[in-house]
């Protein structure tokens, strides 16, 4: 034990930044899910008012 260092507890010590915490990953993939699932419903409506215009020909 002569060569070893003192446990320093401050040399292991972080911090969290705004933004990194478990409840923002949450709702970051919340809004995710909830923009592809918006984004899907849109092209598929888009989608079909193309087809009933086409349809109409």
């Amino acid at each position: 034990m002569w060569f070893v260092k003192p446990r320093n507890p401050e040399e292991h010590r972080y911090y969290l930044l705004p933004g990194q915490g478990k409840s923002n990953r949450r709702k970051r993939r919340q809004q995710l899910v909830a923009a592809l699932i918006a984004g899907a419903v849109f092209a598929a409506g888009l989608a079909s008012l193309m087809w009933v215009l086409n349809e109409q020909r």
